[in-house]
């Protein structure tokens, strides 16, 4: 009975630490709101809403001094709600509004395709000119999207799928407080309880290791998570 207790207590032992080496603290001591991925590089909406990115070692400010609460970037371009829910464009040395007089609380680009939730939570498309309602008329409160096809997590939490017409729910009963979809289209969340899971299957998977956070970003696989005390983790 003995060696049976002492086995047990070596397993759990290594499953712990297994799941706590899971995930590592980056570099650089950032912390953040939000968290966003362009083919690898990293941005954030830091603590007092100010707009950096990550060279694998420092956060580096965006150059403006703009404040956002929220941001998604395309080939280095970032484009950020500001604090007055206008939408902005980054230039490289500041900010310019984006046409279409466009308000939102959060923003995602879709390989160059941008999509926001609404002040009103409605879902809007840009087309270069104007911000487009999505048909179906949706609710959200977060969105992303993979290949022209939005996902969102709607109001009460639940995970919708557009069709060009309207929304679908996943299967798997999912409930979510953010989303984000990976470059092969795997739709990751941070559950209400704000765990990580990914969606294969018509499941939801928990990601191995745990983990809980705020906001999620993913890069071929490998989730970026800002913790719940808005450290900023990779898996």
């Amino acid at each position: 009975m003995k060696k049976i207790t002492c086995v047990l207590v070596i397993l759990l032992f290594c499953f712990t630490a297994a799941n706590a080496q899971a995930w590592k603290q980056l570099r650089g001591g950032g912390k953040g709101k939000e968290i966003y991925t362009d083919k690898g590089t990293l941005w954030v909406i830091g603590v007092d809403n100010s707009i950096f990115s990550y060279n694998g070692r420092l956060w580096k400010e965006y150059p403006g001094r703009g404040k956002a609460i929220d941001v998604a970037v395309h080939d280095g371009i970032p484009y950020i709600i500001g604090l007055n829910n206008g939408i902005w464009k980054g230039t490289r040395s500041g900010w310019i509004p984006m046409p279409g007089n466009g308000l939102g609380k959060r923003i995602y680009s879709d390989n160059g395709q941008l999509w926001i939730i609404g002040i009103n939570n409605n879902i809007f498309s840009f087309d270069g000119r104007n911000w487009n309602l999505y048909s179906g008329y949706g609710k959200a409160i977060d969105i992303a999207a993979h290949n022209g096809i939005p996902y969102i997590i709607a109001e009460d939490g639940s995970i919708w799928r557009g069709n060009g017409m309207g929304w679908l729910q996943l299967r798997g009963n999912g409930i979510g407080k953010k989303i984000y979809c990976d470059r092969n289209g795997t739709v990751w969340i941070i559950g209400v309880n704000n765990g990580v899971f990914s969606y294969r299957f018509g499941r939801w998977n928990p990601y191995p290791g745990g983990g809980k956070g705020l906001d999620i970003a993913v890069y071929r696989g490998v989730p970026y998570l800002i913790g719940l005390r808005n450290s900023i983790w990779k898996g």
